[in-house]
């Protein structure tokens, strides 16, 4: 009989889905990934460069909290570089596969992408 895995050894499965979710949102958009998720001095988890700097959430929950630390930490390092910081949140379903994603980005940079298509 196998012993259970103390509590706090167990990976979420969104801490699990999350290496993928930073490769998916790299190619999707023609970026790269951020070596070890911006835990060095550059910040973020994917990169558009000189375009937008992205950091990657997910959840099986049926709600996410958006902080102002989330907001403050992508957005300084993005407008430190001249780019838009971009949070996507993932929400998986209970197989934890991506059902739904959604991106939050600052309304002057959903203006000037309004602005380009009139």
């Amino acid at each position: 009989m196998a012993l259970p895995q103390p509590k706090r050894l167990r990976r979420s499965v969104a801490a699990i889905r999350s290496p993928k979710q930073e490769a998916e949102i790299a190619k999707k958009y023609g970026g790269r990934i951020v070596r070890g998720s911006g835990c060095g001095s550059e910040k973020g988890d994917a990169r558009i460069e000189g375009v937008a700097r992205i950091e990657a959430k997910s959840t099986q929950a049926k709600s996410f909290r958006v902080t102002r630390e989330m907001i403050a930490k992508i957005d300084s390092a993005a407008v430190a570089a001249g780019e838009v910081p971009i949070l996507e949140i993932e929400f998986l379903n209970a197989r934890g596969k991506p059902e739904y994603s959604v991106a939050v980005m600052p309304t002057s940079a959903l203006e000037t992408l309004l602005d380009n298509q009139r």
